[in-house]
């Protein structure tokens, strides 16, 4: 029998941790925090899981990337791209810096954010797409990180999925599927447990893929209100741009006779609309462009990629992987139509939950083995001036 890896326990994020990052009411200095703990999190599973990643390990950069929407920096970097080959009127609007974004330009709660709500520019989608991303970046991480926290903390490195502790953790598990019920989370605490006691490399590793998947399917369906939210921000937003200019310019117009007012009012809205009909076009490019994009490491020395949701993903499958198992192979072809080493995977559509479990299933299988997913997502420092209450300067996300 092949001996099991094994990793030494370090000391984890604790329940009581969990719980009061999920507590913050910052969104951007929460989610720097849930985002390195989650990395604590998967670093501690290792314990469990050896080289293989678990769920946490890609959970840290997703929600690193997250953090790029809700601080509104991945918006400024798509503004720059677009505005510089589509449009002369909005062009100003490709001067915003990255310190109006960290002094709170996408936070109602700032003074520069109010201001900027208060007049319903185009960026309200850049704002209610940062909302709804924080909105689920808190769910998920309240509920899964919490849960993760608490296994670790109580069930044994070794012990079986039959044992006293892990019964009496799943016993604290909702039944039922999601979005009310915890079954796939029960599910995939037991297989990261079931693959401890198997004597076969390739089992080990597909069980972990499994307890991975059954964990990003009740994530994925948990998410759907707020991904559907924040890819249609721009239909909501933006419609009464128009109607609004002239009494954002001018507040005392509205008092004025309709002889002063409207001929002004029309020549505004002419301009108006104008920048209403560029402004949805573009807005809705930004937003998904933003939405639909994972940056991971693909080097311990630092490097990153980009990996856009809506394309295939051409990466290879691990050795361990590619060997069929039926455990596996019955959930992921639920959601994998591809041909056996197919990497067709993209989601055209990302509010359409099977696309988005159908790049899942690639995404987790391919980088199943990968080092570089372990290295930290923050420096020490950026992590010290997170947890001191600072936004810390550098590369974030």
């Amino acid at each position: 029998m092949s001996p099991v890896p094994h990793v030494s326990v370090i000391t984890a994020p604790s329940v009581d941790d969990v719980d009061a990052i999920a507590a913050m009411d910052n969104p951007v200095l929460r989610n720097l925090q849930l985002t390195q703990c989650y990395a604590e999190l998967s670093t501690a599973m290792r314990a469990r899981t050896g080289t293989a990643a678990d769920w946490c390990t890609f959970a840290t950069w997703a929600s690193r990337q997250a953090g790029s929407t809700i601080r509104g920096e991945d918006f400024l970097d798509a503004l720059d791209r677009i505005l510089g080959r589509k449009s002369w009127i909005l062009a100003p609007l490709g001067s915003i810096s990255r310190w109006l974004l960290r002094k709170g330009l996408f936070q109602p709660d700032t003074r520069l954010g109010h201001v900027v709500a208060e007049i319903h520019t185009p960026f309200d989608a850049f704002e209610r797409a940062s909302k709804e991303v924080a909105i689920g970046n808190l769910k998920v991480f309240a509920e899964i990180g919490h849960q993760f926290a608490r296994f670790i903390a109580t069930v044994p490195v070794d012990a079986a999925e039959d044992s006293p502790e892990f019964l009496e953790f799943a016993a604290g598990l909702r039944p039922g599927p999601p979005p009310d019920g915890q079954a796939y989370l029960r599910d995939a605490f037991a297989h990261y447990q079931h693959q401890r006691h198997e004597s076969d490399a390739g089992a080990r590793a597909a069980w972990i893929l499994l307890a991975n998947l059954k964990i990003g399917l009740h994530e994925q369906t948990r998410l759907q209100p707020q991904i559907a939210s924040a890819v249609d921000a721009p239909i909501v937003t933006a419609e009464d741009l128009g109607a609004r200019v002239l009494d954002v310019l001018i507040p005392s117009s509205k008092h004025w006779p309709h002889i002063a007012h409207d001929p002004l009012a029309r020549v505004i809205g002419w301009i108006a609309g104008r920048i209403r009909r560029e402004s949805v076009a573009i807005t809705r490019e930004i937003v998904t462009q933003a939405l639909m994009v994972l940056t991971v490491p693909i080097d311990p020395d630092g490097s990153y990629k980009a990996l856009p949701l809506g394309d295939g993903l051409d990466a290879a499958v691990p050795p361990l992987l590619r060997v069929a198992y039926p455990f596996l192979d019955s959930f992921v072809k639920t959601y994998d139509p591809c041909p056996p080493g197919g990497t067709q995977c993209g989601a055209k559509d990302w509010c359409d939950l099977r696309q988005r479990m159908h790049y899942i299933v690639h995404l987790f299988r391919a980088y199943a083995e990968t080092p570089s997913l372990f290295v930290s997502p923050f420096t020490p420092e950026q992590v010290a001036s997170f947890r001191a209450g600072i936004v810390p300067d550098g590369e974030l996300g």
